[in-house]
């Protein structure tokens, strides 16, 4: 059963905390451009940042003005529904005037542009119709990538005007994590308690919502088992020198961590689901981190 809840008022500095989901990873791409020898151009860096924050704040404010339902993202209040809908016009303006200024103004390349429109077709559009990609059932997949493997594009492609395959030791680990993430948010409300983010009928719509408890559990499972073997393979055969071993290890005992909680079947408790929700928020930023601390002392 599920509990018909009305939207928590929630918090003006809500979406912030999401926003380094995708922040973290824009700045890992950012310091494997400077690793692999390219000069790091500090206005790219800040516009670059700017504009990801922007659509990141966009997808915020649609799901306040069409999907206030939807899933367990906290609620970005006191703002009304009109007046999110009137701001995710301007932070997708912003996005789009920086990526102008990016493209032509600091001359980062044709892909510019058309990754700041998957952007907004993955981030804004995720909650907003038409496509309302939470609604499909899949739409965790494609917001991973937009909290994952995007943003570590984008951050090198800002820098040199091209992609390398090493991207995708980081981007893909970080997309897996940022599955897991929206997964558990998409987990509907038990019977008796509101979900952190509100409830109703669009919470509904998510992939952990559609299938049987013990199955989202089981796809949790599974992805988990895929970003612990990719960090022990990043162990046991690092691409380069490895200088920061300890926070990959860490990365791994709280992934564990995570797999023993869902093993207790917290996810057929609110308090369960909740605290899934704070763990999972918690392993893709850690992991943003440890990379970035890594490519750092690289």
């Amino acid at each position: 059963m599920v509990a018909e809840t009305p939207e928590a008022s929630g918090s003006l500095f809500a979406p912030l905390i999401f926003a380094l989901t995708a922040l973290l990873p824009f700045v890992v791409g950012t310091l494997l451009a400077d690793v692999a020898g390219f000069p790091i151009r500090l206005e790219v860096f800040l516009a670059g940042a700017g504009a990801l924050a922007a659509l990141i704040l966009a997808a915020a404010a649609a799901r306040k003005a069409f999907a206030p339902g939807a899933a367990r993202y906290p609620a970005w209040g006191p703002i009304s529904p009109s007046a999110a809908k009137g701001l995710g016009y301007g932070l997708l303006a912003l996005a789009a005037l920086l990526g102008l200024i990016l493209q032509f103004g600091l001359h980062t390349g044709n892909w510019t542009l058309p990754l700041v429109a998957g952007g907004i077709l993955g981030g804004y559009f995720y909650f907003a119709p038409p496509l309302q990609w939470y609604r499909r059932g899949w739409g965790e997949v494609l917001g991973a990538l937009c909290l994952g493997q995007l943003p570590v594009i984008y951050g090198f492609y800002l820098q040199c005007g091209h992609v390398v395959t090493e991207l995708l030791l980081y981007g893909v680990a970080l997309s897996l994590a940022a599955f897991n993430l929206l997964l558990v948010h998409g987990f509907p409300a038990l019977e008796g308690d509101p979900p952190l983010g509100g409830g109703g009928p669009g919470e509904r719509d998510s992939l952990a919502a559609r299938v049987r408890p013990v199955t989202a559990a089981l796809v949790f499972t599974l992805v988990n088992i895929l970003i612990i073997a990719g960090l022990v393979f990043d162990l046991l055969f690092p691409a380069n020198l490895l200088p920061f071993w300890a926070g990959f290890i860490f990365l791994i005992i709280l992934a564990v961590v995570n797999q023993e909680v869902l093993k207790r079947q917290a996810y057929r408790r609110e308090a369960g689901i909740r605290l899934l929700c704070r763990l999972t928020l918690a392993q893709h930023l850690a992991m943003g981190l440890v990379f970035t601390i890594s490519l750092w002392l690289r």
